[in-house]
């Protein structure tokens, strides 16, 4: 009967630990989204200089925010949306507006794809 306790307690812990990551991952994911509808925002009323304070500011979030994701899903995945965000300030700066629209655009999509993926439900398991 210990056994029995002993499994039911594993399984509660790991239950507890998933449920736990799961929040964290959508949390901090839902962080970075709204950073990137501040920057649609400025970038629609013109403001490059915000919207440059801004880029940068969601690159420094972007690694903080995702430092501990590769232990939960693909690094790949992580690392191809680090690789746009990188790009954003830069564009900006070389007065590359058209593309860093495209871009921050691909950035959002991806990070929605993301928090979808991640989500457990039958479509992501089978």
């Amino acid at each position: 009967m210990k056994r029995v306790y002993a499994a039911i307690g594993i399984l509660l812990a790991v239950a507890v630990l998933c449920v736990t990551t799961l929040k964290f991952q959508s949390n901090n994911i839902k962080e970075l989204i709204l950073i990137v509808e501040k920057i649609e925002d400025a970038y629609k009323k013109d403001d490059i200089e915000s919207c440059i304070e801004l880029s940068y500011e969601f690159a420094e979030k972007y690694k903080t925010n995702t430092g501990t994701f590769p232990f939960f899903m693909r690094h790949s995945d992580v690392s191809k949306i680090e690789e746009t965000i990188v790009t954003l300030p830069i564009m900006l700066k070389t007065d590359d507006i058209q593309h860093f629209a495209a871009e921050l655009a691909r950035c959002k999509n991806m990070l929605v794809n993301m928090a979808d993926l991640e989500m457990p439900s039958l479509g992501n398991i089978m």
